[in-house]
């Protein structure tokens, strides 16, 4: 056993933290997305008593179709809580990739202090063999942290087309320059956290 008493209780606290965050983020998502909804639910009952109690102050009652302001601003709001949603589960999902970043450093600290211990005693091709052993937990961290990387980017991707396509709806005038530019005026917002263990 190269891992000392207190390195074991390091690893094991660090272990349970990044766990209770990941447990806390999607809490979070949860209570967030129930208020989403809760608000959503509340809009629609307000808005259906107001047509009801506008339909009950008419002499008779007739089922005209909604005015283009009413449903303009349905589609706004709509839109509206589309990207809210999104939003709220990229935020969770960026928090659980950080936090698996933390977790594998956490791993690999942890395994580097045993290759280390063992190199001290190890011959010239202990030596040799454990520095490959390092170089591989290094290699499979870069490449992990690739991963997250590119998760988060797709995250990100998502989000921004969600963002346009939420403010195409809850526009009330089409905006002919950013068609024929092609290009959105507000840049992505990247909620990706730089890598803390290189």
């Amino acid at each position: 056993m190269y891992l000392s008493p207190s390195d074991i209780q390091q690893t094991r606290i660090a272990t349970l933290d990044n766990l209770h965050a990941a447990s806390r983020a999607w809490v979070e998502a949860t209570e967030k997305l129930a208020d989403l909804a809760l608000r959503n639910g509340r809009q629609l009952f307000e808005e259906g008593r107001g047509h009801l109690e506008e339909l009950a102050s008419r002499s008779e009652i007739k089922l005209d179709a909604l005015p283009v302001e009413r449903l303009s601003d349905w589609r706004a709001d709509s839109a509206n809580l589309v990207r809210e949603y999104f939003e709220i589960i990229g935020d969770a999902h960026q928090s659980i990739l950080q936090l698996a970043r933390d977790q594998v450093a956490v791993f690999d600290q942890a395994v580097n202090r045993q290759l280390e211990h063992a190199a001290r005693s190890a011959d010239a091709n202990g030596e040799a063999a454990i520095g490959h052993v390092k170089k591989a937990l290094r290699q499979a961290e870069a490449g992990f942290n690739e991963l997250a990387d590119a998760a988060a980017r797709g995250a990100d991707l998502v989000e921004e087309q969600v963002r346009q396509v939420s403010d195409a709806l809850s526009s009330d005038e089409p905006d002919d320059s950013e068609a024929t530019n092609g290009e959105t005026a507000v840049a992505p917002r990247s909620r990706r956290r730089s890598n803390s263990a290189e």
